[in-house]
């Protein structure tokens, strides 16, 4: 084998770790996991708000084009009951 080979072996052998190693690691996500709650639960309240806001604006800009809407279309009724001499 290549020396290469060899070092990634010798470095990748399978060792057990040491005593107390799982009770260390449970020990330190309990106390993680409420700060991970609270960061998620933040997250969870920005990513709402923004979408909410992103509605709203969307409901005004419709409200906006319809109201364009309805007065470009009684104008262009105007004009084509002028044009075909319906008016006095």
């Amino acid at each position: 084998m290549d020396w290469l080979e060899e070092e990634l072996k010798r470095a990748l052998v399978r060792e057990e770790p040491p005593a107390g190693f799982e009770a260390r690691v449970r020990r330190r996500m309990v106390r993680a996991f409420p700060r991970w709650v609270a960061a998620a639960a933040a997250v969870m309240a920005l990513l709402g708000g923004t979408e909410a806001y992103r509605w709203h604006c969307g409901q005004l800009a419709k409200q906006q084009v319809m109201l364009a809407m309805r007065i470009a279309g009684s104008k262009l009724n105007r004009l084509q009951s002028h044009f075909r001499g319906d008016m006095q």
